[in-house]
């Protein structure tokens, strides 16, 4: 069992470290969003079936995994749910040292509209942390 922690661990240090270097070559949030367009799949998009605003620390960001599968600078109105957070919970979301549920719990994360439709977005942070990854190496 102790092993199995250690590894956890261990990994999520690799993660954290990949994350923070691959930060440092690029810690400018619209230039993150271009790298994660193309994860915006047509399966994504039927498999969540959410619009969501991310308000960050300082820009807001509509995720339309609802109709048109695009990230864009900016907050629609009509969006099912709405994301307030700091640019470092969503970098800890992102990089998976949180998770939507734990930051919501614990304060940081900030949701307007349905909880479950926000769980819904998991998929894509993990998605996110693993072209982050990718792109440390």
């Amino acid at each position: 069992m102790y092993n199995l922690i250690a590894r956890r661990m261990m990994a999520q240090r690799l993660c954290a470290y990949q994350f923070a270097r691959m930060l440092s070559n690029s810690p400018d949030i619209p230039e993150l969003m271009e790298k994660f367009k193309p994860l915006i799949t047509d399966r994504l998009v039927h498999e969540t079936g959410v619009s969501a605003v991310l308000k960050l620390s300082d820009s807001s960001w509509t995720l339309d995994l609802r109709d048109e599968g695009t990230i864009k600078e900016g907050a629609d109105e009509t969006a099912d749910i709405t994301l307030d957070m700091k640019n470092d919970v969503f970098f800890k979301l992102i990089d998976g040292s949180t998770s939507t549920a734990a930051a919501y719990m614990s304060g940081q994360l900030k949701l307007e509209g349905n909880i479950m439709q926000a769980m819904k977005l998991s998929s894509l942070f993990k998605s996110m942390q693993g072209t982050l990854a990718d792109e440390a190496k």
